[in-house]
């Protein structure tokens, strides 16, 4: 239980003591029980709603993530309501989410700033038809989106650059084109600072197999007609 300690496990329970442990693995933790939001952002509408949910959270957390299911079923099952046909929730890229936990990777934290926010814009959506910050697509188009916003890039090509720049050992990752678009090498802007902070969240072999796995090359033609791929 040390490891759970660890990760607030106990001062979770505590803040949320409508939910409860309810099994306990060598791999994972089950939690289940009731959570009631109460939530207003500004300009969008005021939710109040009691959600039934159970909570797979893995033994190696943070660097897999928790599982959040709806066991009520208020959520409509497909992807126009970001829920799975388990009733599981797509919380968001595990990069993003793994961002917000850099600092603090309580449990505590992981529910507050990633649960309680998607489920206060999947409401807004099943309540009033819309989600009150934008909406992402699926897929490789989301991935684009969010890591565009994420790594302060605009295009496809820029996202996998970093991604490609992140894989690599810095000194390998200085002598590509920057990503941010100046037109100088990574190891000559000031943006590889800004780059490296995502170092700290997942490891090289991890952003080498993302780009691989989830993203389709870019193809370009240099002279000769020789094709590679970004």
């Amino acid at each position: 239980m040390k490891h759970w300690k660890a990760i607030g496990l106990e001062a979770f329970l505590s803040a949320y003591p409508n939910i409860r442990l309810v099994d306990v693995h060598a791999d994972k933790v089950e939690l289940q029980g009731e959570y009631q939001l109460k939530a207003q952002l500004a300009g969008s509408q005021f939710i109040e709603r009691t959600f039934s949910l159970r909570i797979v959270c893995p033994s190696d957390y943070p660097k897999t993530l928790p599982v959040v299911y709806d066991i009520a079923g208020y959520f409509p099952r497909n992807q126009d309501f970001h829920t799975y046909s388990d009733g599981s929730f797509c919380l968001g890229s595990d990069l993003k989410i793994k961002s917000i936990l850099k600092a603090d990777s309580s449990l505590t934290t992981f529910f507050d700033k990633v649960v309680v926010r998607f489920l206060y814009a999947v409401s807004h959506r099943v309540e009033f038809g819309n989600f009150p910050y934008g909406e992402l697509d699926h897929g490789e188009k989301g991935l684009i989106d969010d890591y565009s916003e994420m790594f302060r890039v605009n295009s496809k090509a820029s996202v996998l650059l970093v991604l490609k720049a992140l894989g690599l050992r810095k000194r390998s990752a200085n002598k590509l084109l920057c990503p941010c678009g100046c037109g100088h090498r990574l190891g000559l802007c000031s943006y590889r600072f800004f780059l490296n902070e995502f170092r700290c969240v997942e490891r090289r072999r991890w952003f080498r197999s993302h780009l691989a796995g989830s993203f389709t090359p870019i193809q370009k033609k240099i002279k000769g007609g020789i094709n590679y791929a970004l």
